[in-house]
């Protein structure tokens, strides 16, 4: 009897064993198959990487040689860059790498509110343009009074019509929002008006933070600044952009007829109808000043306008993805125009 009780413990101990090493043996190899597609992810992810950077090279030389060969006089949407996002395979078939480039200067810089107005100290010469332009200086040498719902700083008030058809029936104004974001990104903490907020607004919120008193980075940053909300920033995010600087030109030839307002806010004496038709009619090499007023059969630069409204372009965005079985690498890659030659000057790697 005592012998079979032996036996028995022998075999329940020889399961426990059994069991755990079992259980130890599946738990080896999950463990081992999990550090296996994690390198694998790394390696994939890194070689993904290798090929967005080759994207920048790809597309600074084509930029550069196109300009080059073509000759061209200003960057324009007839070019071939603008045709549309362009995909290649890469790795076998295994992997794709694309890619679209964006004028940076058909879309409104946030970052422009800042801009300073043109000098007023020297009257302008020569004659009309067109029809009647005269980059914005009024008749008989004397600036126009600002109406009553304008700031005076120019690149307030433009932002602010051009978000106004766009906002809805949102119960902040557009101007109220303009100069919350110009008080967002100037350096002092000095509110402009009623409508300003500075770091006294924001850290009395129920989650305290305080103004960038800086550039904007990206556009999305617009929804933390006073009055903006995601589906007020959806609204508008197709018409605006940043850049690492004030500049605000804005490129006629680049602008598509969909968004025609971006030109039309720099006018006056123009529908806009009138802007519309004159950027789908988009001569084959695009237009010069003489060339963009004549098609438009009236209108003027307005003096918040004045050197802002542009024919020619320097900043360019490459987004490029590349993708290598798991992995995936994106850039949005800012390029500037010097001459024919284009260079990156900043990146930002993520969506």
């Amino acid at each position: 009897m005592r012998l079979q009780n032996s036996r028995g413990v022998a075999l329940i101990t020889v399961l426990i064993i059994f069991s755990v090493l079992s259980i130890l043996a599946v738990q080896i190899l999950s463990s081992q198959q999990m550090h296996v597609q994690r390198t694998a992810n790394i390696i994939n992810g890194a070689r993904a990487y290798q090929y967005m950077y080759g994207a920048e090279v790809f597309a600074t030389n084509q930029l550069s040689n196109y300009f080059k060969e073509s000759k061209a006089e200003r960057v324009h949407r007839n070019q071939p860059w603008s045709q549309g996002a362009i995909s290649f395979e890469i790795e076998q078939g295994l992997g794709q790498l694309e890619g679209q480039i964006r004028d940076m200067h058909s879309c409104f810089n946030i970052n422009s509110v800042l801009m300073e107005p043109p000098s007023t100290g020297e009257e302008e010469t020569g004659g009309n343009l067109g029809a009647g332009n005269n980059l914005g200086s009024d008749s008989g040498g004397e600036r126009r009074i600002e109406d009553d719902n304008e700031s005076g700083m120019p690149g307030v008030d433009l932002f602010a019509k051009l978000i106004e058809p766009h906002i809805g029936e949102e119960t902040v104004s557009p101007q109220a929002l303009a100069t919350a974001l110009k008080d967002w990104i100037d350096e002092d903490q000095e509110p402009s008006g009623i409508d300003g907020a500075e770091d006294y607004t924001y850290t009395g919120l129920e989650v305290p933070y305080r103004t960038a008193d800086t550039l904007m980075a990206h556009s999305s940053e617009l929804v933390v600044v006073k009055g903006f909300t995601p589906k007020i920033y959806d609204s508008i995010k197709e018409l605006i952009c940043v850049l690492p600087t004030t500049e605000g030109t804005i490129n006629v030839n680049t602008v598509k007829p969909e968004h025609a307002e971006l030109v039309w806010i720099m006018l006056e004496d123009v529908e806009l109808s009138q802007v519309k038709q004159a950027l789908d009619e988009l001569p084959e090499d695009g237009y010069d000043e003489t060339s963009f007023f004549e098609a438009l059969g009236s209108g003027k630069v307005s003096e918040k306008g004045k050197e802002r409204l542009v024919f020619d372009s320097k900043y360019l965005l490459l987004s490029a993805r590349a993708r290598v079985n798991t992995g995936t690498a994106v850039v949005h890659s800012l390029m500037l125009k010097n001459d024919s030659n284009f260079h990156v000057i900043a990146r930002h790697i993520g969506e």
